[in-house]
């Protein structure tokens, strides 16, 4: 992820973020955070199969079987 320094520099000088700048960062971590989820499911997949593991579990509660 690439976070422009002109957004982060303005910050720390003490200039207030503009509400469109706070909005396109939330935006670019809400993207990260779901690709670090995405990668984290595929990995979870990944070693799954890799040990013959194939249970999936839901909130804790609900399993799934695929063995």
């Amino acid at each position: 992820m690439l976070v422009n320094a002109d957004k982060i520099s303005g910050r720390t000088v003490g200039r207030p973020l503009r509400p469109e700048v706070i909005e396109e960062m939330d935006r670019e971590l809400t993207k990260a955070i779901e690709d670090f989820d995405r990668a984290v499911n595929v990995e979870a997949l990944r070693l799954a199969k890799e040990t013959g593991n194939h249970e999936l579990s839901q909130s804790g509660e609900n399993s799934f079987n695929f063995a």
